[in-house]
């Protein structure tokens, strides 16, 4: 059975670091994240739907600014975790952002990247946490299944990595 990946969107003007990004988060992730870049916030807002699990959204962006397609991205799907990635150190705009809907407000910086994984991996690993709470699964037996998922994973890249060679 093949398992669908989330569905992550970075969207920033700087086409380098959102290079390099994509592919921090591939390697990390890999087959666990459906990753669609941007480089303005209007070509993101034409893609959000129902199945746009995560967003990194830089605060200046040609045209319109990072909270307000982030109120964009919220009215069309609330659900949508959004997560400000953004060279903006200022307190009143990372309130704003919160405000706004977003999950954490970063200042980019060497430290930036690392501090996203918790929020990625808790994206991914939500269905999991979700069967817990309202299934009744016990939290061992949940902690199990997600040992045993990641297990399969880490041995299906593996073998695809030993069928490459």
């Amino acid at each position: 059975m093949e398992t669908q990946g989330m569905n992550l969107f970075i969207v920033d003007d700087n086409r380098l670091l959102v290079s390099g990004l994509k592919s921090y988060l591939s390697n990390r992730f890999g087959k666990h994240l459906n990753i669609s870049t941007f480089y303005s916030g209007e070509s993101c807002l034409e893609k959000i739907d129902q199945q746009t699990n995560f967003v990194i959204l830089d605060y200046f962006l040609g045209g319109k600014n990072g909270n307000e397609i982030l109120k964009s991205i919220k009215s069309i799907n609330p659900k949508t975790e959004v997560i400000m990635l953004s060279s903006n150190e200022n307190v009143g705009t990372a309130i704003e952002s919160y405000r706004a809907g977003a999950t954490d407000y970063l200042v980019k910086n060497d430290k930036a990247w690392k501090k996203l994984i918790p929020h990625v991996y808790k994206t991914i690993t939500e269905p999991i946490r979700r069967m817990g709470s309202e299934y009744g699964f016990m939290k061992f037996a949940a902690i199990f299944l997600t040992t045993f998922i990641l297990i399969g994973v880490t041995v299906a890249v593996v073998m695809q990595i030993i069928h490459r060679f």
